[in-house]
Formats: C-alpha cells, sequence, structure tokens
C-alpha cells in the first residue's frame, strides 16, 4: 500500500510540473480557511481515537501518535485556521504554523522506531508529554506574537504562479528547507510504518504508512509550489487533507477491531461462566450416577450396565462442552484437534501418533463438526475397535483432509449393518460430513483395523 501511494503522488506530482494544460492552482483564500479547519477537526479526532488504543497498549509509540496528532490539530486550529478567520497577519500564521508542524512531523517520524514495550506509568508519561508540548506551543506561539513585527511575511499571500504547471521557487529560505526537512521526516515516518506492519501484522500501521507518503509528497508539492501559506490552493493542500483522511480511515478501523475483540471477550467470558456452571453442577451429578450404576452393574444388573454406560455417555458429553465452551473463538484447528485427541486418548489408555498441518483454516462451524467427528472417532477405536494406537493426519493441499486410523480388531464392511451405514456412531459423523458439503469413508478390515477420513472442500 505505501508502495502502491507512493506511486501515484509521485504521478500527480510529475503531472502537475510537466502538464502544461492541467489547472491545479486555484485562489480560494475562503477555501485555504475550511482546508485548515477540516485538517484540524480531522486530525484531533484521530488524536482522540489514537488515544483509546494508547489507552489499551499504554505504549511509547502510541502516545507519540497521539502527540504528534495532537500537535497538527492545535497547529491547524490555532496557528493557523483561526488567526486567519479573525484577520491575524500572515507572518504570525507562516512561523507559528512552522514551529508546530514542524514538532508533529518529528514526532510523528520517531513514533514507528521506538520500542512499542508498554510504559510503567502510562497516564503519568501522556500527562508530562501532554504539558510538555503545550507550553512548548503555547512559548512559541507567544515569541512568533511578540516579534512578529520583525518577522518576515515568508510567502506573499496573494502570490500568483503565472503557470499552473511550472514551479515557482518563491518565499523565504526558511520555508523551503523546512518543507524539504518535513518530507525527508515524514517519508522516514512511512518506512518506519511499513517496516513494523510488516513485522506486526498492525493494519493501523500500514494506513499510517500511506498516510505518512501522502503528507511527504504534500510538502515536496509545497517546495515546488509554495501554496500553504498563500492564498492559493494547490495539489500540495489536496495531499495534505487526504492525508488526514487517510489517517481517520486507520483510526476509525483500529477502533472497530478494538470492538470486535472487547465483544470476543465477552462472549468468551460468558461461556466459561457457563462452563463452570456446567462443570460444578451438571457434570459432577452425572459423575456420581456413573459410579453408582457401576458399582450396582458389578453385581450383574443388565438395567444397570445399560444405565452406566448411558451415564458414562453423558459424562463425556458434558466434558466436550465444558472443553469447547473455554475454548478461543480463534484458536488454530491443529491445536485444538491435538488437545481433543490427546484428552480423549489419555482417558480411554491410548497411544496417539499426530500429524497435523499448521495451516488449516475452518470456521468456527466446520472446527466443531470435526472435533465431535474425531471424538466419536476415537472412542469407537477404543470402545469398539480395542485398540491401542490411533494416529490422526490432517491436511489442507486440496481442502480439508481428516484421517483417524486405529490398530484394532476392525469389522466387516459388507455387514448389513455397515451397509446401512449403522454402527459405532458412523451415521452421525457421516452426516457431519455432508451437512458442511463434504464426504466421510470409512475402511475397515478384521484384524488389521479401521480408518475413517473426512473431505471438505
Amino acid at each position: 500500500m505505501t508502495v502502491a501511494t507512493a506511486a501515484l503522488a509521485a504521478a500527480v506530482t510529475l503531472a502537475t510540473v510537466l502538464s502544461p494544460h492541467l489547472a491545479f492552482a486555484y485562489r480560494r483564500p475562503s477555501l485555504h480557511l475550511a482546508l485548515e479547519m477540516a485538517a484540524g477537526i480531522i486530525s484531533g479526532l484521530t488524536a482522540y481515537l489514537v488515544y483509546g488504543r494508547f489507552r489499551e497498549s499504554g505504549s511509547l509509540a502510541d502516545l507519540l501518535l497521539v502527540a504528534a496528532l495532537g500537535l497538527f490539530a492545535f497547529t491547524n486550529l490555532f496557528f493557523s485556521a483561526l488567526p486567519a478567520a479573525f484577520g491575524a497577519g500572515m507572518a504570525f500564521q507562516t512561523w507559528a504554523s512552522i514551529a508546530g508542524r514542524t514538532l508533529g512531523a518529528a514526532l510523528f517520524a520517531a513514533a514507528p522506531f521506538v520500542r512499542t514495550r508498554r510504559l510503567p506509568e502510562p497516564r503519568k508519561a501522556a500527562v508530562t508529554l501532554a504539558a510538555a508540548l503545550t507550553g512548548t506551543l503555547l512559548v512559541a506561539g507567544t515569541l512568533v506574537a511578540v516579534f512578529v513585527g520583525d518577522l518576515p511575511a515568508g510567502i506573499d499571500p496573494a502570490l500568483s504562479p503565472d503557470a499552473a504547471g511550472r514551479a515557482f521557487f518563491e518565499g523565504h529560505a526558511l520555508i523551503h528547507v523546512v518543507q524539504l526537512a518535513n518530507a525527508a521526516l515524514l517519508a522516514a515516518a512511512a518506512i518506519g510504518f511499513t517496516r513494523r506492519s510488516e513485522r506486526t501484522g498492525d493494519a493501523l500501521m500500514a494506513w499510517f504508512a500511506a498516510g505518512a507518503t501522502l503528507s511527504a509528497f504534500a510538502r515536496v508539492n509545497y517546495f515546488l509550489f509554495p501554496s500553504l501559506y498563500s492564498e492559493w490552493v494547490y495539489t500540495g493542500d489536496l495531499f495534505r487533507l487526504v492525508f488526514y483522511l487517510v489517517l481517520l480511515v486507520g483510526a476509525a478501523g483500529e477502533i472497530e477491531r478494538y470492538w470486535r475483540r472487547a465483544a470476543d471477550a465477552a462472549v468468551l467470558e460468558e461461556r466459561r461462566r457457563i462452563a463452570r456452571d456446567l462443570h460444578d453442577g451438571m457434570a459432577q451429578e452425572l459423575a456420581f450416577i456413573a459410579m453408582q450404576a457401576k458399582w450396582l452393574a458389578s453385581e450383574g444388573d443388565e438395567v444397570m450396565t445399560r444405565i452406566a454406560t448411558a451415564a458414562d455417555r453423558a459424562l463425556d458429553e458434558s466434558r466436550r462442552a465444558i472443553a469447547a465452551l473455554t475454548r478461543p473463538l480463534d484458536e488454530p484447528l491443529a491445536v485444538v484437534l491435538a488437545d481433543v485427541a490427546d484428552e480423549v486418548a489419555g482417558r480411554l489408555g491410548l497411544e496417539l501418533a499426530l500429524d497435523l498441518t499448521d495451516d488449516a483454516t475452518v470456521s468456527p462451524k466446520t472446527r466443531e463438526a470435526l472435533l465431535r467427528i474425531v471424538r466419536q472417532a476415537v472412542t469407537n477405536s477404543a470402545r469398539h475397535g480395542h485398540a491401542t494406537l490411533v494416529r490422526i493426519e490432517l491436511s489442507s493441499r486440496r481442502g480439508i483432509r481428516l484421517r483417524i486410523s486405529d490398530n484394532g480388531t476392525g469389522f466387516d464392511p459388507g455387514q448389513t449393518v455397515w451397509t446401512n451405514g449403522g454402527g459405532f456412531g458412523i451415521t452421525s459423523m457421516r452426516e457431519r460430513a455432508h451437512e458442511l458439503g463434504g464426504t466421510l469413508e470409512v475402511k475397515s478390515r478384521v484384524g488389521v483395523g479401521t480408518e475413517v477420513e473426512v473431505a471438505l472442500p
């Protein structure tokens, strides 16, 4: 995204310089004022949104971002827009804005290069930095206001370009130096944000990288076409406005992701509460029923034997529900399958061999169905096949392929019960696979073992 943004901005800049037929310059003092107000409001709102991120992370990098955006907002509103609205001299707007924007660009460029480690006292650090920057801006604004009569205008407000597509390097030399320095700072920020985005997968950093690229090209355009401190609106002003809009979109997306994570955390907490209730209530009662039924069944009571078996199945189901409720919603499929298989195999005294790919990604519904199939197949291997070893394989090369095989006694698939699709829970496993748009195939031979394979598109 950074490279694409840079390419587009470079193309527009070259078109501005080389094309004599494109009118990029407009003398609109009121539009300039509106742009400054919009930039101030958007940067202030973005600073507020990023502050929400800082409250969660407490990192110095996010604090510097909040400070930089706050400086941009303060400068655009109080050093540029409001003085222009109340008829203050152009010298104050020019030199006070230069001080505020340069300091903001420096902090913005530093943000992606500092450590993201949480500060020991985030709130105290935020208050200290805010006080220091506020004092700096007040001192800078006061000094410029006191000595405004001795400061040059910087750029003639009524400066008129004789051709829209021709660079006119007008204005005080210091302004040109500052614009190039700010362009370098913002280009460094774009590189830093891009590297951090690639390293951490942070989507907000990608948006900030694109925004920093646009702002850097805005400064290049201000160097070629000095419109920032004049009555003319040029391509640099457009780049700067889009820069703030890109930051706002990125920050809004970050807030949306934050609320999604908060909602997921709330759902997981409720699931855990339900799991605790199941564990402390129903599971304990089922365990008691199973224990008493087995004791009575030991005396040869066939009815109690069936009750004990049913109680064991219900207890297994309650354990499965408790385990499912306490798992994170985004846990990788391979990890979940390994944990479930290990839990069932350990309880049934089976040796387990796993060959699971790490890149298999499925929906929560599919994951739950596969977990139930694994539980059923492993349970069947122990209870009916009398296996000592179960092997589970998962691959995702051509769809999802899940294979559960054992070294048990096996069975004859040609028997009527098997040709009709019944027995050993195979019917329920096959129906789960069909609901997902896949197939389930069972292969078995007497004395060799059984293999269950699930294929999903």
